[in-house]
C-alpha cells in the first residue's frame, strides 16, 4: 500500500535527527507498506504546501492508488491538493483516501486570538497567557494567520469537489487524568475550552477536527502526543500515547 504522511504547521518532517512522526517510517515500512514523508515549507500557506506535497507524491508514486494520512495543517494542505487536482492526483485511481488527524478544518481559536489585533480587557490577559505558551513552542504568531477560522474557511471542500475519494477524520481529546495536555499546551487547552466549551487537544477543538467520516473513540492524548512526542519529558519517559497502534488502526481500515 502506498502511504503518504503529511506533516503540520511549523515543524519540518526531519530536524536535528528528530522525525515529525516519531519512528513511524521504520514502523510502517516494517509492516510491508511503502511510506512517503514529504518535506513541505513549515511556515508556508496551504496553497504553497499543497503544491510541494503534490510534486513529492507524483515523483514517489507516479502511478497507482495513494492514501494520504495528514496531521494538523497537513489535512488542509491535502484538501487543497485534492480540490485543485494538482498533478492529476485527484483523478480516479490516484488519491484513494484522505485521513486527517487533529486537523483544524474550521481553524483554531488560538490562531484567531494571536494573529489579529491585540485584544483589550479580560481577553488581553488570556492573550498574554496563550502568547507565552506559544512562545515556549517557538511558533511565530504571525504565521498562525494561516490557521484562523477565516483562512480555514477558504480552503476548498475536497469532499464536495471530489466525492469519489474517501474522507475520514480523527480527534484527540486530551490525555487521561487531571492534566489533559503537556505543560506548554495547558494555557491553549483552557483557552479553547473557555471560548468554545468543547473538548480539545490544546490546539484543535472537537468541531474543527470533523471532516468526512468522523471516527470514534477519540485519541486520549494532546496535539503533539498524536505523532509520538511528549513535550514534557522530551520523549525520555512519562506519558506515552501509543501512536504506532493508532496509526496501524488507521491503515488497517484503508
Amino acid at each position: 500500500m502506498n502511504l503518504v504522511f503529511a506533516s503540520g504547521f511549523f515543524v519540518p518532517q526531519h530536524i536535528l535527527g528528530i522525525d515529525y512522526f516519531r519512528g513511524l517510517k521504520a514502523h510502517v515500512e516494517g509492516n510491508g507498506h511503502q511510506a512517503l514523508f514529504p518535506e513541505v515549507p513549515p511556515l508556508g500557506t496551504c496553497e504553497v504546501r499543497a503544491e510541494v506535497l503534490a510534486d513529492a507524491i507524483q515523483r514517489a508514486y507516479p502511478k497507482g492508488p495513494v492514501h494520504i494520512i495528514a496531521h494538523s495543517m497537513g489535512g488542509l494542505d491535502s484538501r487543497t491538493l485534492i480540490a485543485r487536482n494538482l498533478d492529476g492526483l485527484s483523478s480516479p485511481g490516484r488519491v484513494a483516501s484522505l485521513t486527517t488527524v487533529s486537523s483544524p478544518h474550521r481553524g483554531s481559536p488560538v490562531a484567531d486570538l494571536l494573529a489579529g489585533p491585540k485584544p483589550e480587557g479580560l481577553r488581553r490577559l488570556l492573550y498574554e497567557g496563550v502568547s507565552h505558551a506559544i512562545g515556549l513552542l517557538g511558533i511565530p504568531t504571525g504565521a498562525l494567520a494561516n490557521l484562523t477560522e477565516e483562512a480555514a474557511s477558504r480552503v476548498p471542500d475536497a469532499a464536495k469537489t471530489h466525492p469519489h475519494i474517501r474522507y475520514r477524520s480523527y480527534f484527540a481529546s486530551g490525555r487521561p487524568g487531571p492534566l489533559p495536555t503537556c505543560f506548554a499546551l495547558g494555557p491553549t487547552h483552557h483557552y479553547i475550552h473557555a471560548v468554545t466549551g468543547q473538548e480539545n487537544d490544546g490546539l484543535v477543538a472537537l468541531r474543527s477536527a470533523k471532516y468526512g467520516e468522523f471516527q470514534e473513540p477519540f485519541w486520549r492524548c494532546d496535539h503533539i502526543d498524536t505523532i509520538g512526542h511528549n513535550l514534557d519529558t522530551a520523549d525520555l519517559g512519562g506519558f506515552r500515547f501509543d501512536h504506532f497502534a493508532a496509526f496501524d488502526a488507521i491503515i488497517s481500515r484503508l
